[in-house]
């Protein structure tokens, strides 16, 4: 209960520094992670094996972004891998790629109704909290 709480409250405030400075604070994304290290050591609601992957994902995501010339910032490969450390793999995965849906259909939207440019930038992580969000209420339904 509490690492979804702090989670939420990791993902909210680099979802508002990502909106007002297109940046993700590397600093944050690891007090954090010590916090949550912290939280499912004591809950004893850790699991080596999305630790694990956690990290593994988070490097094929971060060559993945050095490849698109960082298209996807490395602050939001760090939260994505921090995502899947400490909600699990499946869980972690889902929120991945339902905020790369969600924002998919809204850079849609833009480029097609507000005839933005293709290379507009647009902040990744409200679309990352939008999904973890969608992902708790799945769990409570």
């Amino acid at each position: 209960m509490f690492v979804s709480i702090i989670l939420f409250l990791c993902i909210g405030i680099c979802t508002i520094t990502d909106i007002l400075r297109k940046t993700v604070d590397i600093r944050v994304l690891l007090a954090f992670s010590l916090i949550l290290a912290v939280c499912c050591y004591f809950e004893k609601n850790y699991n080596i094996e999305s630790f694990v992957a956690g990290i593994g994902i988070g490097i094929l995501l971060a060559c993945i972004s050095i490849l698109s010339r960082g298209a996807v910032g490395m602050g939001d490969v760090c939260l994505y891998s921090i995502i899947i450390c400490f909600i699990g793999v499946q869980k972690g995965i889902f929120v991945l790629f339902l905020s790369i849906a969600f924002a998919f259909f809204v850079a849609l939207f833009l480029v097609i109704v507000k005839r933005k440019k293709k290379d507009y930038e647009m902040p990744l992580v409200p679309f990352v909290l939008a999904a973890y969000l969608f992902s708790l209420f799945e769990n409570m339904a």
